[in-house]
């Protein structure tokens, strides 16, 4: 066989060990938007009470803190 077709012999055959592990990590941990909140939720709910509840306050503590730090760089007054 020419020379060319052991390279395209040899293309073939790495694009597709390629293509069985793109589709192996993309079953494990999807990429796309929706499976990746599924995901996250089912984490979510895993997780005890007082957990979800510390996180929350965590989320709205940080939340007003880069609320006071905009109103300070806009300069304007906190409401």
């Amino acid at each position: 066989m020419p020379v060319s077709v052991w390279w395209l012999l040899v293309v073939f055959a790495v694009s597709a060990v390629g293509t069985v592990l793109v589709v192996r990590r993309e079953r494990r941990r999807p990429s796309s938007y929706r499976s990746r909140w599924a995901a996250e939720m089912a984490e979510w709910r895993a997780l005890p009470t007082e957990v979800q509840a510390a996180r929350d306050e965590a989320a709205l503590y940080a939340g007003e803190a880069a609320e006071i730090a905009a109103a300070r760089v806009a300069g304007l007054p906190r409401s």
